[in-house]
């Protein structure tokens, strides 16, 4: 596997894991080889030990040296998964020596023109497969080279639920996880703080918990003074597993209105939880069942975003049941045993 990372908490670490543990049940508990592109040498993620890793420390040339040296033997019954476009051309080496490459297209690092050689190693692969129908289309949308390039679409999942969560909640706020980066304004926190004075008219003492961090969090904070939100936003920044299970337990529903998400790992643990999702068109309403397990809105319509937030604050009844409804759909579709046996079929197929 050829991955950005692997030790991270972002989107594409989660769905390495994963990908890794999936491959390794798949394949009789051998775990594949990992290089990782970001990651450092100590290894801090419990999932992650045992798994033979090698970690480039962000020097591109290591990955292309590894690759090369691959290359001077035949590849042939190798399988090489690449999880990110910018990675793909270091399968190239091996692929010309008879490796057959699986390559996963995420988000919107596939939402553009790909270069050169990234169009190559993808033309060479056996099989593309996208984490959603969403991201095909805008990768497809970008690229129409690949427009009838078979693809096929594989939803990603996490670890079921230890033990059953108990209906019983306690309401206190709304929550969004994810983060703060100037390069990922889409995630909606801006078009959140824009409606937050709309929705405390409704419903007095409503409060937003935002979960993460990054270099947007600042600009963030000073919007939410200037717009006079004071007590209604609490900024929590990086937390551990642990809290973020707590506030899950305590918050009253997710919220991200996002316009960019090529899955959102986060739905499935608020799901998993037990919790009612409000999220963006697009790879959102492939998770969220809308109506039933949450509501998708148009992040640019914000009237439909703060009617859907001041409906779950108001209706409990609704809130209960959309999100006992959000942990079944969360246990028959997106466990990681359903992941690996639709990445079981992929591979099969391909």
């Amino acid at each position: 596997m050829v991955t950005p990372a692997i030790m991270g908490e972002d989107g594409i670490s989660c769905l390495t894991r994963q990908v890794v543990r999936a491959l390794g049940e798949i394949n009789g508990d051998l775990a594949p080889e990992v290089w990782s592109w970001a990651d450092g040498e100590q290894i801090s993620v419990p999932e992650v030990s045992g798994i033979p890793l090698r970690t480039a420390r962000r020097r591109r040339v290591r990955l292309l040296r590894w690759a090369a040296k691959a290359g001077v033997v035949s590849q042939k019954g190798r399988l090489v998964v690449v999880l990110h476009a910018h990675l793909a051309p270091v399968a190239l080496p091996m692929v010309a020596r008879g490796a057959r490459l699986v390559h996963f297209l995420v988000g919107v690092e596939v939402w553009k023109p790909l270069t050169l050689l990234q169009r190559r190693a993808l033309l060479r692969a056996s099989r593309l497969v996208g984490i959603s129908r969403h991201t095909v289309e805008e990768f497809r949308r970008a690229n129409p080279e690949f427009a009838d390039t078979e693809t096929v679409v594989c939803h990603p999942g996490l670890p079921s639920a230890e033990e059953a969560r108990p209906v019983a909640e306690t309401c206190e706020a709304a929550l969004i996880v994810g983060r703060m980066a100037i390069s990922e304004r889409y995630k909606g926190h801006d078009t959140l703080l824009e409606v937050w004075n709309d929705v405390l008219r409704e419903i007095p003492g409503a409060r937003l918990v935002v979960v993460g961090d990054g270099d947007d969090q600042a600009r963030l904070q000073a919007k939410a003074s200037s717009l006079g939100l004071g007590r209604s936003i609490e900024f929590r920044g990086h937390v551990s597993s642990g809290a973020l299970d707590s506030l899950y337990k305590r918050t009253c529903f997710m919220v991200m209105p996002s316009r960019g998400e090529g899955f959102g790992f986060v739905f499935l643990e608020a799901m998993r939880h037990g919790k009612p999702v409000i999220a963006g068109v697009g790879a959102g309403s492939e998770i969220v069942d809308n109506g039933r397990t949450g509501f998708v809105v148009d992040p640019g319509d914000r009237a439909a975003l703060t009617r859907a937030v001041v409906r779950l604050f108001r209706d409990e009844d609704l809130r209960l049941g959309m999100g006992e409804q959000a942990r079944v759909r969360f246990n028959e579709n997106f466990t990681s045993d359903h992941f690996r046996e639709r990445l079981r079929r992929v591979l099969l197929d391909s």
